[in-house]
This record gives C-alpha cells, sequence and structure tokens, in this order.
C-alpha cells in the first residue's frame, strides 16, 4: 500500500489508501505436535514401554495435531493447522486490527503412560505467498495471549534471558501430565496490534514524497510444536530430551 504527495505551487494534493486490513491476510501456521521418544538414551529406553506415548495439541477444544506411537511400532501422526476458523471467510469477514479472537491452545496426553510436556510456540510475518520469514517485521505485534504463572512455566532464557526474543518462546506443564489428561490452555486469545498501520518508509524523489507500509500485502504466522517425554528417571530424561534442569524451573 503506497501514499504519494504530489507538491505544487498552489497546494499539496494528498491520497490517502487505508486499504490495510482489507489486505492483510491471514495464514495458519501449521500446529505440529511430536512426542521426543527420538531423544531418550539407551540407558532408560529399556525400562519403558515405548509404544504407550503420545500428545494432541487442541484448538479451541478441538484436537488439530496428534503423534502417538501405536502398538504396531508406527507412529500415528496428523499435522493440522491453526486459526483456520479464525475469520468466517465463506461471509468475507475481514481482520480487525486489536481485535481479540479466541484461540485457546492446550495439550492432550493421548498416550497410555504419564508424561511431561513442552510447548514451543513462534510468531512470525511473512510476505503473501511466500513461506521466507521478514525479519524487519516485528513478531510482537502478533499478540498471542499466554495464560502462565501456574500450570504453565515459562522457560525464562526465552522470555527475558540472553535467547529472548518475541518470535519463540517454550513453555512447560509444571508436574506430570496423565495418561487422558488435558491440561489448562496456555493461551486464550489472539490480536493483531494496530501499530501495523504506522510502521512505514518514507523516500522522496524530487517533489513526489512516497511512503510504503512496512505491513501492507503480509500475512501472519503462528506455530505450536509439542514434546512430551516420560515421568521414569524425569530428570535425566527432560535433561536429555530438552537440556533444561527440570527441578530448577519448577517442572519436577
Amino acid at each position: 500500500m503506497k501514499k504519494r504527495m504530489k507538491a505544487s505551487k498552489n497546494r499539496r494534493t494528498t491520497y490517502i489508501l487505508l486499504a490495510l486490513a482489507a489486505v492483510l491476510l491471514l495464514m495458519s501456521g501449521v500446529g505440529s505436535t511430536r512426542a521426543a521418544l527420538t531423544y531418550f538414551s539407551e540407558n532408560y529406553t529399556a525400562e519403558i514401554t515405548v509404544n504407550r506415548i503420545g500428545v494432541s495439541l487442541t484448538e479451541n477444544g478441538n484436537v488439530v495435531s496428534h503423534s502417538n506411537y501405536g502398538e504396531d511400532n508406527n507412529w500415528d501422526t496428523v499435522n493440522g493447522s491453526l486459526l483456520t476458523g479464525m475469520l468466517d471467510k465463506e461471509n468475507g469477514e475481514k481482520l480487525i486490527l486489536n481485535k481479540q479472537y479466541p484461540e485457546a491452545l492446550a495439550v492432550v496426553n493421548s498416550g497410555s503412560i504419564d508424561t511431561y510436556v513442552r510447548v514451543r510456540l513462534y510468531k512470525y510475518w511473512t510476505r503473501k505467498g511466500s513461506q521466507e520469514k521478514l525479519t524487519t517485521l516485528k513478531p510482537e505485534y502478533i499478540k498471542l495471549n499466554l495464560i502462565t504463572g501456574g500450570e504453565w512455566i515459562v522457560n525464562p532464557d526465552t522470555a527475558d534471558g540472553e535467547k529472548a526474543n518475541e518470535e519463540y518462546i517454550e513453555l512447560y506443564h509444571a508436574g506430570p501430565l496423565l495418561s487422558g489428561q488435558t491440561t489448562g490452555n496456555f493461551a486464550d486469545s489472539i490480536a493483531i496490534d494496530d501499530k501495523v498501520t504506522i510502521d512505514n518508509r518514507v523516500e522522496q524523489n524530487g517533489n513526489v514524497i512516497t511512503t510504503t507500509y512496512c505491513y501492507d500485502d503480509v500475512e501472519f504466522h503462528l506455530e505450536a510444536e509439542v514434546d512430551a517425554v516420560q515421568t521414569h528417571n524425569a530428570q535425566d530424561a527432560i535433561m536429555s530430551a530438552w537440556g533444561v534442569d527440570a527441578q530448577a524451573l519448577g517442572i519436577l
């Protein structure tokens, strides 16, 4: 979207096009899930029933992705997409900036053994029709409302440590997730900040001033990835799989 202003001796005519909300199209990110069985060390893989681990990701009460290890020693994996029902596309609903859309995300232990659970979230922008990330655009404008401080623990390295950034965050479920149990939500809504309308680049060529809006014709993405590890030898299993001290984080 561009705004051009052409100066003359008598007047300055300004053309303003406010179509950002109409062209800021929704692209749902792939919400993949996977169980971290491959991370187990040989020291304790022999001590568990490996064909009983499973994990699923739910969005607004519906399972969108799952990965379960079956008795046939094969993975049953379905990778769905998040945000597909955010807008009523059949009726031409357009995205409204700053509006909070329901985005309740939770995890189900879909296996038959108890596990510990980690969630990794990614927010980013791409040019419409492209998968290449636009690193100059701000992921913090994708406002996913997280629910933390109780059942869900944020990895401080991804929140306020050296690795902190607005694109990526790690969450851990406090305590084991029992077989068949569903966690409380780790997020409940998503919105796009209206600050996207003011980020722009101004260029002047003679008497012509061109303003290019940075978020014109772009798409936002939300991805969620879930991992599960066994409760047997949990401290060592979590360190082996995720490289974190479970006791120090408050997971155990």
